[in-house]
């Protein structure tokens, strides 16, 4: 498709929308006497599958006529400037809102999502889930929810075993994201005099404790969701991983080859705010409408969220013992990937460093070792030379408490961007956004962005937004809420809590 087919960058073409029966019997088009009022396509990271909305205006009774009851197929197919190839969406019917009479038309919305969604709830699995969390995520899709979807997956380190209990195959991915470890994580053994060996030998066995043998380097906390790429199961370290450049914006050999390498590694942009009625030749496609930040510094609830240390109380069901595990955010934070420029614990600022040392939030979770050992005897804890000693035990209070840390390590500073149709953009991916300073003219030839609020951010929700009432072909933008574990641009010195 030519790009002059369109007049500016958020026009589009709405070229096929057809509604057919749930089995692909009587196709009836959409397009017909100005029917189509706006369509909506939504994905999310901390969603399982992608949502849709078809706004109509009806004066045929095709509500009646057709009818609609729920279940039917929409097929859409829209052209863009940014793509030669149209983009297409196909999901399901799953209510009607919003319905109303004026003028002999009825207006009302059809609220749509993919085909999974109606699958996941009426499977209810009993059987015992074995393997690595991305092999057990894999099959569930493949073979419970019978899709033909592509799957991307990161690799897990642990193998793991959990009861189904009758659960939504969906509701086991959600469990599984927060007991997943990434693949790339390592543990080493730590240097320790015969002295200190003997201390621990005797407090190891006092305690039944092994978490203090090995260093580990590396963090929990995955992320499941669907886009209209297909379903996506990440670290949230690998999603905030990016390429190392050279001082020409080369990519460095070998640093492509991080875990989400089968996700968009590059940013898209950057995107960048103009100063309004101001013609300076840039692309219009990469130009930011409207933009705001919902969330950036709040260290009252990050304290109550136990962000930078926290106290998790476990009971360990196996063993029948009440165990305490102290996790601060300074013991993992070198070990993560980062979106912003930080690259120390500098999350709050020097003067008030102390809030970060004492465990402002007290959290109790049910422990079983035994989800992580898969050897025919009874797992033991405390056994150093067990076959494989680090598939369960104390590695779990750890990762336990980290990834809880990092869930809210990702919100640290949010943003909603507006921006002309990218109907590319998918949830998961990056954006590299450009923020001018506010500063003199003189100041902002150095320093012609906000190095703080500038940078590379992660898209946490996307909506592609088709309203076909604007303009000769219709208007397209994109709503991005995106959001970052840091803040400055990655190549940019930051002094956020300095």
């Amino acid at each position: 498709m030519a790009e002059n087919q369109y007049q500016n960058a958020s026009e589009f073409q709405l070229k096929k929308c057809v509604i057919s029966k749930g089995d692909g019997s009587q196709p009836t088009s959409l397009l017909s006497g100005d029917m189509i009022i706006a369509f909506s396509f939504h994905e999310s990271v901390f969603h399982p599958f992608v949502g849709a909305s078809l706004m109509l205006s009806d004066s045929n009774g095709l509500i009646n006529t057709f009818p609609i009851q729920g279940g039917e197929i929409v097929e859409i197919e829209v052209g863009t400037s940014l793509s030669e190839e149209p983009v297409n969406y196909k999901l399901k019917v799953y209510k009607i809102a919003s319905r109303s009479i004026k003028d002999k038309r009825q207006l009302y919305t059809l609220v749509l999502a993919s085909d999974e969604a109606f699958v996941n709830e009426v499977v209810r699995l009993q059987t015992l889930q074995e393997g690595r969390p991305d092999q057990i995520v894999t099959n569930l899709i493949r073979k419970e929810l019978k899709s033909s979807k592509e799957v991307f997956v990161e690799p897990t380190k642990f193998e793991i075993r959990m009861l189904a209990a009758r659960r939504r195959p969906f509701d086991l991915i959600a469990d599984l994201t927060k007991k997943s470890v990434s693949g790339s994580a390592v543990f080493t053994d730590k240097k320790k005099s015969n002295k200190a060996k003997k201390a621990y030998e005797k407090n190891r066995e006092k305690n039944r404790r092994t978490d203090a043998e090995q260093e580990i380097k590396g963090t929990a906390g995955y992320l499941f969701w669907e886009t209209k790429r297909g379903f996506n199961f990440y670290s949230i370290d690998a999603l905030c991983s990016v390429p190392k450049k050279d001082k020409e914006g080369n990519v460095i050999p070998g640093s492509e080859d991080f875990p989400a390498k089968d996700l968009l590694s590059e940013p898209w942009g950057p995107y960048e705010e103009v100063v309004a009625n101001k013609d300076d030749g840039k692309d219009q496609r990469g130009i930011v409408s409207d933009f705001g930040f919902s969330s950036e510094v709040d260290i009252l609830t990050s304290l109550r969220k136990g962000k930078y240390a926290s106290l998790m109380v476990f009971f360990n069901i196996s063993t029948g013992q009440y165990e305490e595990f102290t996790y601060k955010i300074s013991q993992s934070y070198d070990h993560m990937s980062h979106l912003g420029g930080q690259e120390s614990v500098s999350l709050i600022p020097t003067n008030q460093e102390e809030l970060s040392e004492t465990p402002s939030r007290i959290m109790s979770a049910i422990l079983d070792h035994e989800a992580w050992f898969n050897e025919p005897e009874i797992g033991d804890p405390a056994d150093a030379k067990a076959e494989n000693p680090n598939k369960f035990a104390d590695w779990v209070k750890y990762f336990a408490s980290q990834s809880t840390a990092r869930y809210d390590l990702l919100k640290t500073q949010e943003a909603t961007f507006t921006i002309p149709g990218n109907p590319l953009i998918c949830a998961g991916d990056k954006v590299d956004i450009r923020i001018p300073n506010k500063l003199s003219d003189q100041e902002k030839i150095e320093q012609p962005f906000d190095e703080e609020t500038s940078g590379v951010y992660l898209v946490k929700e996307v909506s592609h937004l088709y309203d076909k009432l604007k303009g000769g072909n219709g208007n397209m933008k994109t709503k991005l809420k995106l959001f970052r574990d840091s803040y400055g641009m990655k190549d940019k010195e930051t002094t956020h809590g300095g």
